[in-house]
């Protein structure tokens, strides 16, 4: 709602956050996981970032995209993205530099769908095989005003998501297990899973179904409030930057 989101750009923020998250569990605090996706579709844009301590943020171009649903009956989160280029970028600690050191690829964006392409590229770019799957399920809020868009917005029953990933040398067995697990969870969505009570716990005992796994930890999620960077000294910074003529027209049409 702060961003002014309407059902789609919800929906393909929400995937594009969840799996940023999911694949930066395990960095350090002070390495990042970012996705941008660049698509002719009207969204204009996805960005999404996570941190080592399970911080993320985001935006979408264009906010207030409507589009009829896809041949599932779903929000086309594919039409909004469109074709074009998905770029990710990873900071690393490096043993002995203080600051972070950046690396950056690009790949194709093959459905637009936001987890695939994702995927995708864990597989080509990163040699990392597994399986990664988030969703959102929005409705309309009738309580609400309208946004300053116009759209009308929304509000998220359920969002979730799942990342599964192979060790080399994985043992065949394992892989096969792992396979019949993901085939017979491909009718629910997450977002589903959530809906049907599921909770972290219970989505990763079907994924590893028969895998005996071992659970050590459940970390909770960050606030708002405590994750946000943003500050008013920041936002003052970023305005000192600007010339005066502009920020007379930001008083003047604001």
């Amino acid at each position: 709602r702060l961003q002014g989101l309407g059902g789609l750009a919800t929906a393909a923020l929400g995937r594009a956050l969840t799996c940023s998250l999911l694949v930066a569990e395990g960095l350090k605090d002070g390495e990042t996981f970012q996705v941008k996706f660049d698509g002719d579709g009207p969204l204009r844009g996805v960005l999404a970032v996570a941190n080592g301590m399970l911080e993320s943020r985001g935006y979408v171009g264009n906010p207030a995209v409507t589009l009829p649903p896809n041949a599932k009956g779903k929000i086309d989160v594919g039409g909004g993205v469109g074709r074009g280029t998905l770029q990710v970028v990873r900071t690393k600690m490096i043993p002995g530099v203080e600051t972070p050191a950046q690396y950056s690829s690009i790949t194709d964006i093959r459905s637009g769908e936001i987890p695939e392409d994702i995927n995708y590229y864990l597989l080509e770019s990163e040699q990392r095989q597994g399986a990664l799957a988030a969703g959102v399920f929005v409705k309309g809020d009738d309580t609400a005003a309208p946004l300053p868009s116009g759209v009308m917005p929304v509000q998220v029953v359920a969002s979730g998501g799942w990342y599964v990933q192979l060790l080399p040398f994985a043992a065949e067995e394992a892989i096969g297990q792992l396979e019949a697990n993901l085939a017979e969870m491909q009718s629910s969505s997450p977002s589903s899973m959530v809906r049907q009570g599921l909770g972290a716990r219970g989505m990763l005992e079907g994924l590893l179904k028969g895998l005996d796994p071992q659970f050590t930890e459940e970390r909770g999620i960050p606030s708002l409030a405590d994750s946000c960077p943003c500050s008013e000294e920041r936002l003052l910074r970023t305005l000192r930057l600007l010339p005066r003529p502009e920020l007379d027209d930001i008083v003047e049409k604001n």
